[in-house]
């Protein structure tokens, strides 16, 4: 079974703006490190005429798991997740996101819209959660869409803050 999630965030600052942080590996490098509690990296970054793509490493503390599945889970857990946004055409910016955890039955994928114009700058997520976990794996997709949910407006949070901290 697949769990389906729609989530908007916005920033008030201008496409232009929220395309040139995107596009820096060092805001790359300040999402990894802040994102979550544990500090991840960036595995892969290139950003040019062609958009962006970005690898990151990250670490999910079992702590921070849908109580659901931390009895299933001994150690902190991997997640590798993948971005790509194509280059900004009349204020709208098309990408995706996928992630997969490490030894675990979990995986996500995104299509992403970046829209904005001078003043603000929305990211909208449709995103699609899959637990193939026999018998357990619909109670706890809704969970973990929850924290894809919050992933997905904690970024928007850390790119407005990135953009604050270094105006």
């Amino acid at each position: 079974m697949t769990t389906h999630i729609e989530t908007s965030a916005s920033v008030t600052s201008g496409i232009d703006k929220v395309w040139s942080t995107l596009s820096d590996k060092a805001y790359w490098e300040y999402d990894a490190a802040n994102l979550s509690d544990e500090p991840g990296e960036v595995n892969e970054f290139s950003a040019g005429d062609n958009g962006l793509d970005v690898t990151l490493f990250e670490v999910l503390p079992t702590e921070a798991l849908p109580e659901a599945v931390r009895s299933m889970v001994s150690q902190n857990l991997k997640l590798k997740r993948v971005i790509h946004f194509d280059t900004p055409a009349d204020g709208v910016a098309p990408g995706e996101m996928s992630a997969e955890i490490k030894g675990a039955p979990v995986k996500f994928t995104a299509e992403l819209t970046l829209t904005g114009d001078d003043a603000s700058t929305t990211l909208e997520a449709e995103a699609d959660i899959d637990v193939t976990i026999p018998m357990i794996g619909a109670v706890i997709e809704p969970k973990v869409a929850d924290a894809v949910r919050d992933i997905i407006v904690n970024e928007v949070s850390l790119v407005e803050k990135y953009i604050s901290d270094n105006a």
